[in-house]
C-alpha cells in the first residue's frame, strides 16, 4: 500500500510538558481526549496506584501520543488513562499506596495521602514530572491505527487482538457491535470475564465469520475464513451482522445471566452464541427462551464440576433422553473449554455437546429440522456405547467413529 503522506517529511514532533501543564491543557481545551480510550480495558485502582508510584519516584511512564487534526485541534490518542489517573489524584479522588515495592520511606509515610496531603516536595514531583508528547500531524486514518499499535507496547493485546484492531471495516464492525452490546448488559459482572485483550471482540469476530461461512470450524484457531477476513478487513454482510446481533441481544436478555452461578469463559461464550444463532435460525426467535431454562441448570453444574465439587441437581432431561450420559458430557465440555479450547476439534465438540443438551432438555420443537437428526444420531451412538465408562477418549471415539462429528457444524 502506498502511504498517503510524504515519507520524506517526519510526521512526528516530540515535545515535553509537565503533568500540571498537560492537565491544564485538558481543562482549557488546548488538548482534548479522543472519543474512546486506545486500551482494551478500564484501569483498576492498583494499576492507577502503580502509575502514581512511578511518577512520585521519577520513573518513566511512557510517551503520550497526540494527533494534530486538519482543523488544528490536538487530540490525545494514546495515554488517556495515564493522564486521567493523574487527574484523579490531583482532584483528590485517588490516594497514594505507599506499600508498593521497593520500599521507600517517604512513600510509606504518605500512604493513603491525597494530593493535598502530600509534603510540598512530593507535590512538586507530581506537578513537575516531565511528559513526552509525540505529536502526529494529520496522519491519515488508514495509517494512524497501525502507528498507535506499534508505539504502545503495553496495550496487553495478543497477536489476534492486534490483527483484529488493524482489520479495517471488519474490525470497526466488530467494535461497534461490542459497544452496542454494552447497552444490552455486556460486562464482567454478568459474564464472568472482562474485555482485557479485546476478549469480547475476539469472540464476536469468530462468531461473525462462522455464521457467514455457515461453519463452526470457521471460528477455530487457524481458520482460513477468519485469517482471510482479518487480512482483507472487509465487513461481513449486514444480514450476518444483524443475525449475530439479535442472538447476542437475546442471550444478554436472559434472566439466567443475572444469577451469580451463570458465568461464561471466552470458549463457552463462543459456543453458546453459535448454538443460539443456529437455534434461532432453525426454530425462530422463540428458541432463546429455552436457553434460559437450560443455562439455569447447565452453567452452575458445569462450574461445580470444573471446581471439583460434588454434583448438584439432576438435569431436566426429557423422558426420551434419560439415558444421556450427562455427567461425562459435561466433564468433557469443561475439558475442551479449558485446554486447546479454540482448536477445530474442541470447537466442534463443544458445539455438539451444547446441541445434545439443548435437544435433550426439550429445546427443539421439531425432530426433522437440521441439526436435530444428527443430534439424535449422536444420542443413539452414546446410548449404544453406554455399557462401559465414558472416559475422555471414549466419548470422542464414539462420536467421531459414528461419523456424526465428521460433518458436524457445517450449517449449509
Amino acid at each position: 500500500m502506498t502511504p498517503s503522506h510524504d515519507l520524506r517529511a517526519s510526521a512526528t514532533r516530540p515535545t515535553v510538558v509537565t503533568v500540571s501543564e498537560a492537565l491544564a491543557q485538558l481543562r482549557d481545551g488546548r488538548l482534548r481526549q479522543a472519543s474512546e480510550p486506545s486500551g482494551g480495558a478500564e484501569w483498576s485502582d492498583h494499576h492507577k496506584h502503580v502509575l502514581l508510584d512511578s511518577v512520585l519516584r521519577g520513573w518513566p511512564i511512557g510517551t503520550l501520543l497526540v494527533v494534530r487534526e486538519a482543523d488544528g485541534s490536538r487530540v490525545l490518542l494514546d495515554g488517556q488513562r495515564r493522564l486521567a489517573a493523574l487527574g484523579e489524584f490531583v482532584r483528590g479522588d485517588l490516594r497514594v499506596d505507599g506499600r508498593l515495592t521497593p520500599p521507600a520511606r517517604e512513600l510509606r509515610e504518605s500512604d493513603e495521602s491525597t494530593y493535598a496531603d502530600l509534603p510540598q516536595g512530593l507535590r512538586a514531583a507530581v506537578d513537575e514530572y516531565p511528559l513526552v508528547l509525540l505529536e502526529l500531524d494529520a496522519l491519515p486514518p488508514a495509517e494512524l491505527r497501525t502507528a498507535v499499535l506499534r508505539l504502545n507496547s503495553e496495550t496487553g493485546l495478543p497477536e489476534a487482538g492486534r490483527r483484529l484492531v488493524e482489520s479495517g471495516s471488519f474490525g470497526e464492525q466488530v467494535r461497534a457491535l461490542v459497544a452496542t452490546a454494552v447497552d444490552w448488559g455486556l460486562g464482567e459482572e454478568r459474564f464472568g470475564f472482562g474485555n482485557v485483550g479485546l476478549a469480547y471482540e475476539d469472540v464476536i469476530s469468530r462468531v461473525l465469520v462462522a455464521v457467514e461461512a455457515g461453519s463452526v470450524r470457521a471460528a477455530a484457531v487457524g481458520s482460513e475464513q477468519l485469517n482471510a477476513r482479518l487480512r482483507s478487513g472487509d465487513a461481513v454482510a449486514e444480514k450476518t451482522r444483524d443475525e449475530v446481533a439479535e442472538a447476542f441481544k437475546g442471550l444478554l436478555s436472559l434472566p439466567a445471566l443475572d444469577m451469580p452461578a451463570v458465568r461464561f469463559t471466552k470458549p463457552t461464550l463462543l459456543s453458546w452464541l453459535l448454538v443460539m444463532v443456529r437455534a434461532r435460525r432453525a426454530f425462530g426467535p422463540g428458541a432463546q427462551h429455552h436457553f434460559g431454562y437450560l443455562l439455569d441448570w447447565l452453567e452452575p453444574e458445569r462450574r461445580r464440576r470444573a471446581a471439583s465439587l460434588e454434583p448438584g441437581t439432576a438435569p431436566p432431561l426429557r423422558s426420551a433422553f434419560r439415558e444421556l450420559p450427562h455427567a461425562a458430557l459435561l466433564e468433557r465440555f469443561n475439558e475442551v473449554a479449558a485446554v486447546g479450547a479454540h482448536t477445530p476439534e474442541s470447537t466442534v465438540l463443544r458445539d455438539a455437546v451444547g446441541w445434545l443438551f439443548l435437544v435433550a432438555t426439550g429445546g427443539a420443537p421439531s425432530r426433522r429440522i437440521s441439526p436435530v437428526p444428527d443430534v439424535l444420531r449422536m444420542y443413539a451412538a452414546l446410548t449404544r456405547a453406554a455399557a462401559g465408562p465414558f472416559t475422555e477418549d471414549r466419548i470422542d471415539q464414539v462420536l467421531w467413529d459414528d461419523g456424526a462429528l465428521k460433518s458436524w457444524g457445517e450449517w449449509n
